[in-house]
């Protein structure tokens, strides 16, 4: 575990990531998709920010590395950021089945 300011760098092996969260009200989890599968299989998230860009690629990275199951969530906010159409849909993670 690693502190810089306000921000601590965890690998989830090697920290006991109920206990280190447990005194915190809001968490920011920022990493690859395999932070992201790690704690949406883990139910850590509650909720999720994803930024859709207006550009077209060939091919990407998966936002969920390596997922076993379908997971609902519910579209809570949408917003425009800028003029060329950059958005920001802000969802809710359902914890119970599909």
């Amino acid at each position: 575990m690693v502190r810089r300011g306000n921000v601590t760098f965890v690998n989830p092996a090697n920290v006991d990531l109920v206990s280190l969260l447990a005194k915190y009200k809001t968490v920011a989890v920022l990493g690859g998709g395999a932070v992201y599968h790690f704690m949406l299989e883990s139910g850590f998230l509650d909720e999720i920010f994803v930024t859709i860009e207006p550009l077209i690629f060939g091919r990407g990275k998966e936002m969920f590395v390596g997922g076993t199951r379908t997971i609902r969530v519910s579209l809570l906010s949408v917003k425009r950021l800028n003029r060329t159409g950059t958005l920001l849909l802000h969802y809710q993670i359902n914890h119970s089945k599909p």
